[in-house]
């Protein structure tokens, strides 16, 4: 569960970040659409708070989730890298939770 924590932390970082420059720094001269920066702002903290809320408890469906969503928002607009984000995002659920184990 820990690697699924840091990919949402790190997309869900990227991606607010990604959102933010939308509407923040004009001078950048970012093509990104409206629709496009508010999702990046919605998913990015989306993602970010299921790593952590509840110490990651749902971690693993809000990667499956926001990845189906992200692999079909990118299919709608022929936008590979959301395709493969979603497709990332997608993996990385599947993986099996380890339960935490004592060091002694």
């Amino acid at each position: 569960m820990r690697i699924q924590q840091i990919w949402a932390s790190i997309i869900g970082s990227a991606t607010l970040l990604i959102g933010t420059l939308r509407f923040f720094i004009p001078v950048l001269n970012t093509n990104i659409p409206l629709l496009d920066g508010i999702i990046h702002i919605v998913t990015g903290g989306c993602f970010i708070t299921g790593a952590w809320a509840q110490n990651g408890q749902y971690v693993s469906r809000v990667n499956r989730w926001i990845g189906f969503f992200y692999v079909l928002f990118g299919a709608n607009g022929n936008s590979y890298p959301h395709m493969i984000v979603g497709l990332i995002s997608i993996l990385m659920s599947m993986i099996p939770n380890t339960p935490k184990r004592d060091l002694i």
